[in-house]
């Protein structure tokens, strides 16, 4: 378990007797309306005001470590059409953390929503609901595999229980491709272990543990190199790297080697150009 985030929890869990945090919070939502009919327009910016909600106010797990998560949810409907007496939208949809080093994103994301509809938590698998919840757990388990190395497993045992209920479902849509993507997620073992020993260089800097700190961003290096021998242009991995550059920059420059900045310049040179300035922001 990362040593800093372990001295917070301590607090969290003094706290949670007396408040339950929520587990998402700060979720944006925008739905753009442009192509919509006009009635279609207000019911959409109906839902733009309960998807907040949806996430905000459920308890989705045992939250031990006091976890708190921004998301942010674009959705670009694009078209409606009427099946019995439900509307069948298509979306592009977009959805990440704060950073964004988590994200996801689907072309044709298609939904199930009527005027005055609620949003409810159910097991019984429903085009819309179902899908939030899946991205809900992925995010979760993608955090927990911060805390501790691969520590999302039950998490995205949750997610992939959402994903196989919606593929046999009357209305299968998308789920096939979420799958895969939960799969290839679950494959990826060293980008999962990089993202851990990233924040556990950073716990260890925070606590004042410099030779903690490099042994760290050793780790980090070594996943990084197994993984790039697999797939040199993984694309999650990528995604984290780029947000993360600057940081792992400072880092490496403040506290690491200068063995281990060639080797993160060798291993990803996309960002060559941020590790040689050590990070700093330019004009």
């Amino acid at each position: 378990m990362n040593a800093g985030k372990n001295l917070i929890i301590l607090n969290v869990i003094l706290l949670l007797s007396i408040v339950t945090a929520a587990q998402f919070h700060d979720v944006s939502v925008e739905i753009s309306v442009d192509r919509m009919p006009e009635k279609e327009r207000m019911d959409l910016k109906t839902l733009e005001q309960m998807i907040p909600y949806y996430f905000e106010s459920y308890d989705w797990f045992e939250n031990t470590y006091g976890i708190e998560i921004p998301l942010k949810i674009s959705m670009f409907p694009e078209a409606v059409s009427s099946s019995g007496f439900e509307r069948v939208f298509t979306s592009q949809f977009l959805i990440s953390n704060e950073n964004a080093d988590q994200r996801f994103f689907e072309k044709g994301f298609k939904f199930v929503y009527n005027s005055n509809d609620p949003l409810t938590h159910s097991e019984m698998s429903h085009p819309l609901t179902s899908a939030f919840d899946f991205y809900a757990y992925m995010f979760i388990a993608g955090e927990l595999d911060t805390y501790d190395p691969l520590g999302g497993n039950n998490i995205y045992d949750k997610a992939r229980d959402i994903a196989t209920r919606g593929q046999v479902s009357e209305r299968s849509w998308n789920w096939k491709s979420r799958l895969q993507d939960l799969d290839e997620i679950q494959r990826l073992r060293d980008y999962r272990l990089v993202k851990y020993y990233y924040w556990l260089a950073i716990d260890n800097i925070d606590q004042e543990k410099p030779k903690e700190a490099r042994s760290a961003i050793d780790k980090m290096l070594e996943h990084l190199d197994r993984m790039f021998q697999i797939n040199a242009r993984e694309r999650y991995t990528h995604v984290f790297l780029d947000v993360h550059a600057r940081d792992i920059a400072e880092i490496i420059h403040s506290f690491g080697t200068p063995r281990q900045m060639d080797q993160i310049i060798q291993l990803d040179p996309d960002n060559e150009a941020i590790y040689k300035n050590n990070g700093a922001r330019t004009e």
